[in-house]
């Protein structure tokens, strides 16, 4: 089934992490051809040429590179091999082991394996029966969990197209003001009925990870902020969770492009998005996750779209009329040449 009109959209394919790349496709005059709209997965077609994809992943991703960027404890295993800062990690196996860690480092992470999203995670665990829920809670997104060292910063995304930067944002945990008279509760509630339907995933979970969230700042579903009051509500930035996502791209700090623009070389992956924690006082920086298959969704996604079709059919560049902004600014003027460098053989550690 081919779609081309306005009329002949499906419900599957017209969420952002897709719109945002078939906007921009017919645009150029590309095809689009739909496979599965739930899921969406669907065909791109120009010029006797077809690719097809799952958001921004496509059939150009090896099945091993990807796999290996994907899950997090593989994407650790080989960032720490060549000496990037990682936080310190262990593959869940036996209660006494992740308790001993856990005792070891004070504060730890949860999540599993191979989720996206923020799903099944949990941050800042600090005891042996949250410790105990958290691994439950993460399993039942898959059996292979990790636990990793907690280490505090804010939440950098940098991504690459083709091996070249082209966007950054910063992701801050979700948060709700306060007005003086209504409960954490109900300012929850308000917040999310105000997410529109392009962002239905942007809404504050009610759940248990939350409360456990609150609870560690002193507060509770009941609370009543002050007037004003801004309170968090997550420890994750994830934007599925309720986060908020500002684009960085012009001031983001040129050694953090440089080190992710090694991690992107060595694993050979079109789309990579590498994402950091920074620590805004002393600039150190972690490696926590990579994402072969990020969404492209704004506030950066349109550039992000640019940048993708370009590297998918570079004869369609000519249909686009203004030139991408990412490549207009400063920091990427200056980056151009380090970009092109063949890749030092030098070890980062933290």
């Amino acid at each position: 089934m081919t779609v081309g009109r306005q009329s002949g959209t499906i419900s599957g394919v017209n969420t952002v992490y897709t719109t945002t790349i078939t906007q921009e496709a017919r645009r150029r005059g590309i095809g689009l051809e739909v496979i599965e709209a739930q899921t969406p997965i669907f065909i791109l077609k120009h010029d006797g040429r077809k690719i097809r994809c799952y958001n921004s992943l496509t059939d150009r991703v090896g099945a091993v590179s990807f796999h290996l960027a994907q899950d997090k404890r593989l994407a650790h295993l080989f960032l720490e091999r060549y000496g990037f800062p990682v936080p310190r990690q262990i593959k869940y196996e036996q209660p006494a082991a992740a308790l001993a860690f856990l005792e070891k480092h004070k504060s730890v992470v949860v999540k599993p394996c191979r989720e996206w999203g923020g799903r099944g995670i949990s941050v800042a665990v600090t005891t042996e029966a949250d410790l105990q829920s958290a691994i439950a809670r993460a399993q039942k997104f898959g059996a292979d969990v990790v636990i990793e060292q907690y280490v505090e910063g804010v939440d950098h995304r940098l991504i690459f197209v083709d091996g070249l930067f082209v966007a950054a944002i910063r992701r801050e945990p979700a948060f709700v003001v306060g007005n003086g008279a209504s409960s954490i509760r109900a300012l929850i509630l308000r917040k999310n009925a105000r997410v529109g339907n392009n962002e239905a995933d942007n809404r504050i979970p009610l759940d248990a990870e939350t409360r456990r969230n609150l609870a560690a700042f002193g507060l509770g579903y009941g609370s009543v902020p002050r007037k004003g009051q801004s309170v968090q509500v997550r420890l994750t930035s994830n934007f599925h969770t309720g986060g908020t996502v500002t684009e960085i791209t012009p001031t983001v700090n040129a050694e953090l492009v440089r080190e992710a623009q090694k991690i992107v070389r060595l694993f050979d992956v079109p789309v990579l998005g590498v994402d950091f924690l920074v620590n805004a006082q002393t600039l150190r920086h972690w490696v926590i996750e990579l994402s072969p298959d990020l969404a492209i969704s704004p506030p950066e996604g349109k550039k992000v779209a640019v940048h993708f079709l370009d590297y998918l059919f570079p004869e369609t560049r000519a249909a686009v009329k203004s030139a991408p902004a990412a490549r207009s600014t400063k920091l990427v003027r200056k980056l151009k040449a380090s970009q092109r460098r063949p890749r030092s053989s030098r070890k980062h550690r933290s």
